[in-house]
């Protein structure tokens, strides 16, 4: 048996409502035409997928992720389905100070005291 160690990026899980956002997302940074054929979906058909209005087949997203080695959205599942609780909570406390730092920033610029 192997043990599979992954270093997830912090936020990914929340960055994306579900994976077919994510996967828009990875399509439209590589470009809608090249992502297209390379999967050999027909451009309107892969929209329509990615909009919702067609069922998305898993085989694309794994054919995307062969053609273009993009891992994305394995990660992104991975990210949100493979934590424990514990790291969630572990990388929500990480990001407060920056987050407290931010709305401090806006509330001066805004003038609040």
């Amino acid at each position: 048996m192997h043990q599979l160690a992954l270093s997830l990026e912090p936020g990914m899980a929340q960055r994306y409502r579900d994976l077919r956002e994510c996967f828009a997302a990875c399509v439209y940074r590589q470009g809608l035409g090249r992502v297209a054929a390379a999967v050999d979906v027909a451009p309107s058909n892969l929209s329509a997928m990615l909009s919702g209005e067609r069922n998305l087949d898993s085989t694309i997203v794994e054919r995307y992720m062969r053609e273009f080695r993009d891992t994305t959205p394995a990660l992104y599942w991975a990210a949100r389905w493979l934590q424990d609780a514990e790291t969630v909570q572990k990388q929500a406390m990480a990001a407060l100070p920056e987050l407290v730092d931010r709305l401090n920033r806006l509330m001066a610029e805004a003038g609040a005291k």
